[in-house]
């Protein structure tokens, strides 16, 4: 179920409908689920070290617009005027991932937008018990995730959720094909 919290500073983060809070609901659901799943594995005494990567974290939140009911414009005496839908923010995928229980060990969030890393470093002080393992990266999320599959040896003990939620066709080949040489070790 979707998180109200109260409008905070910064840039509204506006997209998505209907479809984009059911798949923010089975990703909540999954992250839930992965951890719980990976908690004592390979064994109690060594776990893997889990991380979740969001490679298009955007500001951690969204804005929906409320439904309401609306006068036809043509019985409104100056429609133009007329007041927008109220709105209230969402968590989005980053934030919801922080609320995992149980938690991951560390987030890697990506974005390309300067305005929005730092309204997700403002996360750190959301979650101050995180703070220390929230890694906010500014660049191109095909670059950031080519590099962090760069390191084999380093996922030998690790397991990572690579959420990819681009705008558009943002993700390139050579990208799944990193994280697929990987993913099979």
């Amino acid at each position: 179920m979707a998180k109200r919290r109260p409008t905070s500073p910064g840039a509204t983060h506006r997209f998505g409908g209907d479809w984009t809070q059911a798949k923010l609901d089975v990703l909540e659901h999954y992250l839930a689920a992965y951890t719980r799943a990976l908690k004592n594995k390979p064994t109690a005494a060594r776990p893997f070290r889990k991380a979740y990567i969001d490679a298009f974290a955007g500001t951690g939140s969204r804005a929906a617009r409320e439904p309401t009911p609306s006068a036809p414009a043509e019985t409104l005496l100056f429609p133009d005027l007329a007041e927008p839908a109220p709105q209230k923010l969402l968590d989005g995928s980053a934030r919801l991932a922080l609320r995992v229980e149980p938690r991951f060990d560390r987030y890697i969030f990506i974005e390309r937008n300067r305005e929005r890393c730092a309204q997700l470093e403002g996360l750190k002080t959301e979650f101050p018990a995180l703070a220390g393992d929230i890694d906010v990266r500014q660049g191109e999320a095909n670059e950031v995730i080519r590099g962090l599959c760069r390191s084999p040896e380093r996922w030998k003990s690790r397991r990572a959720v690579l959420f990819l939620d681009p705008y558009g066709m943002q993700v390139e080949w050579t990208t799944i094909e990193a994280v697929a040489c990987y993913a099979g070790d």
